[in-house]
């Protein structure tokens, strides 16, 4: 990604297309035009809000992550359910930046450094802070933000996008499952920065499928449309 405007969903349609009507159509590849169709309807959203001038943070995290699961969640066919959102999410990071050969995820993270940073130092969206409240662990949380430049500089990319991703899942919990207030002022930085970083890794993402990670196996989709 580059320092112009980012794709939008009319943008990322229109390079999807020619896979899409062409190499992509069997019905092995049924999955990943659902998984696509599916994200892309959520990323819309979010822009007919902004154009009308009604798009507020929480919607933005809330739309946006949920625009993410349709691409990684997974189904078991044994329990009959889907996968556990963690496990199931890791797997698809790990499938996203080896597929990404032309540095997608990598230009990402060095646009939004200031924002990735912010992200991770911030106590309120680590697990570990809320397990035990207090000021060593708020310190931990800035410590890990003080230790991003050495993960930078090792371009350990995947493990930085773990590092902020899995705090932007914890802001997400927070609001879908009634533990903040629409639009409370205690949480609105990190809310804000939460639902931009989601956008933007959604963008980056979206684009790795599209050149590169389509034709594999995206099976295991979660309620599948029925006809």
């Amino acid at each position: 990604m580059s320092s112009e405007a980012a794709p939008s969903v009319r943008d990322l349609r229109r390079r999807w297309k020619p896979t899409k009507e062409g190499a992509a159509t069997s019905d092995e590849h049924q999955a990943i035009r659902i998984r696509l169709h599916r994200c892309w309807s959520w990323l819309q959203r979010l822009e007919d809000l902004d154009e009308a001038g009604i798009g507020v943070d929480d919607a933005r995290l809330i739309y946006g992550w949920i625009a993410l699961n349709s691409l990684y969640g997974r189904w078991d066919p044994e329990k009959r359910e889907p996968v556990s959102d963690i496990y199931s999410f890791k797997q698809f990071l790990s499938r996203v930046v080896e597929a990404d050969t032309d540095g997608q995820l990598e230009a990402l993270l060095l646009n939004e450094r200031d924002l990735v940073k912010a992200i991770v130092g911030d106590e309120y969206l680590s697990r570990h802070f809320w397990q035990e409240p207090g000021e060593e662990e708020a310190r931990r949380a800035q410590n890990h933000a003080r230790k991003l430049g050495s993960l930078y500089f090792e371009k350990r990319y995947a493990n930085i996008l773990e590092l902020v991703l899995m705090r932007v899942y914890l802001a997400r919990c927070q609001l879908v499952h009634g533990a903040a207030t629409h639009g409370g002022q205690l949480n609105r930085e990190a809310v804000g920065r939460c639902a931009m970083f989601v956008s933007h890794f959604l963008t980056a993402t979206s684009l790795v499928i599209i050149d590169h990670a389509w034709d594999g196996d995206w099976d295991g989709l979660c309620y599948p449309p029925m006809s």
